[in-house]
Order: structure tokens, then C-alpha cells, then sequence
């Protein structure tokens, strides 16, 4: 490989390290310290004119949770859209408002007698139901105790809060498998496996007796 063209991989590699850094949010000192640089250093190697060993790629795709695909150039980063956090904030202030005034009529509890739970006045809690004042998180919980509720029925577990919990569990979930389980996982030509897996466990105790009984047949 000419010189040239190892000075225009090296370019590459650079900016493919500069965008998995600014993907993850990370500053320059953070990663120097990752790798061991200097964050003079880790700027010649965002610019191509540092060279970066394969254990400091494999440092930084595990700091920054990247694949390393990233710096083959083979994987691209996909980044979920920004919610409007003031906007879904303004939203579930409202909502919440109007779940507490369900909980109130169906425990048949007057705004007095929520409003004494929570040694305030009535207007404070009419204020909550309206959406126009936000629930204070411990008022929150003195009004379920009151209502006989929980908070978790407050949690709106779709949209994006939905998807983050869901992201999370199943990288907890799958953190804990043996690498074997993870690689098979990963493979896309296991898919269909995984969907007769999922059929499988949907069936009642009959169907899955006439499944074995037919597998058993074959067999012998």
C-alpha cells in the first residue's frame, strides 16, 4: 500500500474515531485517558496523523458502545431522534393530572379529602387534576397512598420512555447470556429458529404433546 494511501486510510480512520466520539458524547480528555494519550495525542489521532493500535480501537468501541464495525467502515451509527423533552414534559404533566382525577372518582375521595391527606388546599389539588401545576414526585406518592394506588400506574411505559426501558432490559438480559447464546442471537439466519421458539412457547400443553408426538413419529 503506498504511502498515500495509507495517509488517506489513516485520514479516515480519524474521522470514523472523531464520529464515534461525538456519537457517544464524549469529550477529547475522556478518551485520551481511555487509551492512554495525551489529549494532544487523541487529537493527532482524530486527524490521522497519530497512529492507533487494534486493543485502543477495541478500548474506545467498548467506552464509546460502538460496534467495531464502525471502524472498518462497514457499520453506521443510527441515533434515535431527540424527543421534545419539553414538549412530552408539558404532555405528561397533563396526563398525570388526568389519571389522579380518574383514581379520585373511582376511590370516590373528595378534593377535600385528598387535599387534607396532603395538609394543602383544595386548589392545590384541583391545580394537579387541571394539569396546570406539575405533581411534585412525594406529593405524588402521599396521593396514591391515599387513593389506594400505585406510582407505577402514573408511568407511561410507551413512547420513548417505552423504548428506553425496553433498550435497557434487554442489555441487562443479554449481558447475562454465555457468549455462545449471544452469537447465535446475533446471526440473522437464526431468526427463523427464534420465531418457531416464540410459536412454541404460545402453545398450550395439547398442541405441544401433538408437536412432540408428530417429531417422534418422523424420527422413527
Amino acid at each position: 500500500m503506498s504511502e498515500r494511501e495509507n495517509n488517506r486510510r489513516a485520514k479516515m480512520l480519524g474521522l470514523l474515531i472523531q464520529d464515534a466520539r461525538e456519537y457517544a458524547g464524549r469529550s477529547i480528555d475522556e478518551c485520551a485517558e481511555v487509551v492512554g494519550f495525551t489529549p494532544e495525542q487523541f487529537v493527532q489521532a482524530e486527524q490521522g496523523e497519530r497512529v492507533v493500535s487494534l486493543p485502543e480501537l477495541e478500548a474506545l468501541a467498548i467506552f464509546l458502545d460502538v460496534p467495531m464495525g464502525h471502524f472498518w467502515g462497514t457499520e453506521t451509527l443510527e441515533s434515535e431522534e431527540t424527543p421534545d423533552f419539553s414538549r412530552m414534559i408539558s404532555l405528561r404533566h397533563r396526563v398525570i393530572g388526568v389519571l389522579l382525577r380518574q383514581l379520585r372518582l373511582k376511590a370516590q375521595v373528595t378534593h377535600q379529602e385528598l387535599a387534607d391527606a396532603l395538609g394543602e388546599d383544595v386548589a392545590l389539588i384541583q391545580a394537579y387534576e387541571s394539569g396546570r401545576t406539575p405533581v411534585p414526585y412525594l406529593h405524588l406518592e402521599q396521593l396514591c397512598q391515599a387513593l389506594g394506588a400505585g406510582v407505577d400506574q402514573f408511568v407511561e411505559l410507551h413512547g420513548p420512555l417505552g423504548r428506553h426501558e425496553a433498550a435497557q432490559k434487554w442489555n441487562k438480559q443479554f449481558g447475562q447470556l454465555e457468549p455462545e447464546m449471544q452469537d447465535f442471537l446475533l446471526k440473522p439466519t437464526n431468526i427463523r429458529y427464534l420465531e418457531t421458539a416464540k410459536k412454541l412457547s404460545e402453545m398450550d400443553v395439547e398442541k405441544l404433546r401433538q408437536v412432540a408426538e408428530n417429531i417422534l413419529d418422523i424420527t422413527f
